[in-house]
């Protein structure tokens, strides 16, 4: 059977979760009943007790509470570190692009590059005027202001892809805490969803990341994944973990153990009780 985003069980269930979620906004049932009218969600909760663990020590800074923040809650009822789409970086950001696996990411940034395509960090002056014309270009002005937020903290950085004309091919923006860093949004130009650009992107963030000392890149719980999104993180290698979450220094800094974060623990039940979706939700889903 295949294993991670492209395991049919695994699958199934962000299906089932996702008609669950369109049939409580159509019809406002109780989520009681909701939950009993999917039994499909109950009978796959199994696949997610043999997701891969993954320990994570946020530190007791600004960007440690921000990572806290954005994997400690719920969505729709979900734990937001359950099932989390992870990539595994190596420790040269060159052996990322190696083997049979990569053939995708490898072919399409031959592709970009040859086209006169180059990646590069923007500074936030940049970042918000590129990002905001992207988003109302797609129709989602109502990310910009929390983008804008995001990037006045001076907690996440900006990336851009362009071609040979400067236009605006891919932007992105990560967040790094230590050896974990997280990929909160990229966004391809209208036009540009399917090209090649955002592979090359997405090397160029393995490589300046690995670069730095990071060891897993995390976007957000796969489970609510759209098939075209799940298929392309699938092609960049990452897969679904569930989040060990602790706060504190990190464990070798010879400083007491992290304590451990109160969103941790045992994988809870999937919950039927939704919860009302935030803008950085909206943010995070547009990954891809």
């Amino acid at each position: 059977m295949s294993s991670g985003l492209a395991n049919p069980e695994f699958v199934r269930l962000g299906e089932a979760l996702q008609a669950r979620d369109g049939a409580q906004a159509r019809v406002r049932r109780a989520a009681a009943t909701v939950a009993c009218a999917v039994p499909a969600l109950r009978d796959r909760l199994p696949v997610l007790a043999d997701l891969p663990q993954l320990a994570v020590s946020f530190s007791p800074t600004a960007l440690g509470d921000r990572m806290e923040a954005k994997y400690g809650g719920h969505r729709h009822g979900v734990p937001c570190r359950v099932a989390v789409s992870v990539l595994t970086l190596p420790t040269g950001g060159e052996e990322y692009l190696r083997g049979r696996s990569r053939q995708a990411v490898r072919t399409n940034s031959t592709r970009a590059a040859a086209a006169g395509v180059t990646c590069r960090r923007m500074g936030r002056v940049e970042a918000e005027v590129r990002i905001t014309a992207v988003l109302r270009a797609r129709g989602e002005e109502a990310l910009v202001e929390s983008v804008r937020d995001d990037l006045q903290t001076g907690l996440v950085q900006a990336w851009l892809a362009r071609d040979a004309d400067d236009v605006t091919e891919v932007v992105a923006l990560t967040s790094v805490d230590g050896p974990f860093a997280r990929l909160d949004l990229m966004l391809a130009a209208p036009g540009r969803e399917t090209g090649p650009s955002r592979y090359l992107l997405s090397a160029h963030l393995v490589a300046e990341l690995a670069a730095r000392g990071v060891g897993h890149l995390a976007v957000d719980t796969a489970l609510f994944l759209e098939p075209g999104l799940r298929h392309f993180q699938r092609l960049l290698g990452f897969e679904p973990m569930t989040l060990d979450l602790a706060r504190g220094p990190q464990p070798d800094d010879d400083c007491p153990a992290p304590r451990v974060s109160p969103a941790s623990g045992p994988v809870p039940t999937v919950s039927a009780d939704p919860r009302a979706s935030r803008a950085e939700e909206r943010v995070a889903a547009s990954v891809g």
